[in-house]
């Protein structure tokens, strides 16, 4: 649950960073729609997806909304902020987020690093801006608590829009499509 604490740190710190009084950080431009493998250690690529999108279940969270694989379930839909789905293996879940900005002009580096400071992801998890639903999306991926999430996030009509996936056990063989295929998908209303 990385991305409920790390939104959450977001929205009552006001994406603050004393590493960047300013809050600009260097301007972030969109890339392809890199995505890094827990298995591939070279990380991100400029090559463009080729995956097709995700034909299962919905997620859907005020003006957001995404299709899992096939065969997953929606885990937990209560909340007004954060919807969870789980593969049905037990592998895998994915969490959806939209929470209010404090600061909704904020950069996308600077969301992707106050991600990391926030949500327990290793200094060094910071991968290059990607696109998420055709608008500049951070990414960042690494070990937290033991298992691995990669996490692209932006700023929509005033709140942070976090997705999410976190690999718990089993193999990690199909991870970058499985990724692609749900980031394919993705709706801002």
């Amino acid at each position: 649950m990385a991305c409920a604490v790390a939104c959450l740190a977001l929205v009552t710190t006001g994406c603050s960073d004393d590493d960047d009084p300013e809050g600009e950080g260097p301007p972030a431009s969109p890339t392809s729609s890199d995505v890094s493998s827990p298995t591939d250690e070279s990380g991100p690529t400029d090559e463009p997806t080729t995956v097709a999108p995700a034909t299962g279940p919905a997620l859907k969270v005020k003006d957001v909304s995404l299709r899992m694989p096939e065969g997953w379930a929606v885990d937990n839909d209560d909340a007004s902020f954060l919807v969870v789905g789980a593969a049905d293996d037990g592998t895998a879940l994915i969490n959806l987020s939209s929470f209010p900005a404090l600061n909704p002009d904020a950069s996308i580096d600077r969301l992707a690093r106050s991600t990391v400071k926030t949500g327990g992801y290793p200094p060094d998890s910071v991968l290059p801006p990607t696109t998420m639903a055709g608008q500049p999306a951070f990414h960042v991926a690494g070990e937290v608590g033991g298992d691995y999430s990669e996490e692209f996030g932006l700023i929509h009509d005033g709140e942070i829009v976090s997705v999410e996936f976190v690999l718990w056990r089993g193999p990690k063989t199909g991870w970058q499509e499985m990724v692609e295929s749900v980031l394919a998908t993705v709706e801002l209303r």
